[in-house]
């Protein structure tokens, strides 16, 4: 053995390296451990914020609405017509205020007229006798809609098939259960009432370029609306110039409508209105049947935004005719009506094998 050589001596220095390592591996253990710890708890924390701020968002909504019902019923009391001239119809400015914890909220919101549109559920028939069945009349005031927005002539055809309860489609542009099972995406007609407007993406439509799909229906879905089963009427002191102009309303007639809110002024009575119109009996009829003054359904749209928490109003508010206002459906989901996509089902192709 070399005489330099000393295995007792060197034998401590190996133990305090291996001590220091097994150190240094706890102490990255610790600290992973203590940063895996404090990632999950902050994490966690933000979750349970997260919720928190949700529901008190929720609670905003709920408030907007009774806000919205509010406006609604002293509305009926003041006067029994509704126009753009009513406490009701502007926009409320995004409003800002901060909670006790600090917490800042942002909110919107506006009322709509849905009865300024035209209700497709309209062209079901309401006689119980003929209940599933088409209103044919109500099928030709929709197809200037249809026209007129860009799509083609067809289209109302499809949409008269998504409604009624037959399986037998009408003309060669309708579908029925068949044409969309046969699709890459299979499903049925609804064959009754339409529940949301944006139903009418999932129908028959066949337009080449995606575009100018999407800008068409986009038109038409400002126009129309899907109120509950029954028949409603169009308020001309709310619906849009596009809306008069596809009911066939000469322009001399749209001029004195939308001159009349120029000046702030309404139609307050519908013989009012028809005295203005000059309607001839018996030739439009069916034009003078389509209008009231007064209102039952209205869209309360908005945005309830809470740090990261955020909730987008949607809600439908029925008056009835003693001025009682209740919401009957909301969507927390969405706000936009006609989200644009050119990937919607009525695109896929048919299948072919």
């Amino acid at each position: 053995m070399h005489p330099n050589h000393h295995p007792a001596r060197n034998r401590p220095r190996q133990q305090r390296g291996i001590a220091i390592l097994s150190v240094l591996v706890i102490a990255v253990l610790v600290v992973t451990l203590a940063a895996a710890i404090f990632a999950r708890q902050s994490r966690a924390v933000r979750q349970t914020d997260n919720f928190q701020s949700l529901e008190r968002a929720w609670q905003y909504v709920l408030m907007m609405e009774q806000y919205a019902g509010l406006q609604l019923q002293l509305d009926a009391k003041t006067n029994k017509f509704d126009a753009l001239t009513d406490r009701w119809a502007y926009r409320l400015p995004t409003q800002t205020l901060t909670e006790e914890s600090g917490a800042i909220v942002k909110f919107t919101g506006n009322l709509e007229d849905l009865q300024g549109r035209f209700n497709l559920n309209n062209l079901l028939s309401q006689d119980a006798e003929q209940r599933g069945k088409l209103d044919g009349a109500a099928l030709n005031q929709l197809k200037p809609f249809v026209t007129d927005a860009g799509l083609p002539a067809g289209f109302a055809d499809a949409i008269a098939d998504w409604l009624d309860s037959n399986t037998q489609p009408q003309g060669i542009d309708g579908a029925e259960r068949d044409y969309y099972l046969a699709g890459a995406i299979p499903y049925l007609a609804a064959d009754m009432p339409f529940v949301d407007v944006s139903e009418v993406r999932l129908l028959r439509l066949e337009m080449q370029d995606p575009e100018a799909k999407n800008k068409a229906l986009n038109h038409f879905l400002t126009t129309v609306t899907a109120l509950p089963f029954e028949k409603t009427t169009i308020n001309p002191n709310t619906a849009s110039k596009w809306v008069l102009k596809a009911l066939r309303l000469s322009d001399s007639q749209i001029a004195l409508i939308l001159d009349k809110r120029k000046l702030k002024q309404a139609y307050r009575s519908k013989e009012e209105f028809l005295r203005d119109m000059a309607f001839e009996p018996g030739k439009d009829d069916a034009l003078m049947n389509s209008f009231d003054v007064t209102t039952q359904y209205f869209r309360l749209t908005g945005e309830v935004q809470i740090n990261r928490a955020r909730v987008f109003v949607n809600s439908l508010l029925l008056r009835d005719a003693k001025g009682s206002v209740r919401v009957i459906m909301r969507q927390f989901d969405r706000v936009n009506e006609q989200p644009i996509t050119t990937n919607d089902a009525s695109n896929t192709p048919t299948n072919t094998e």
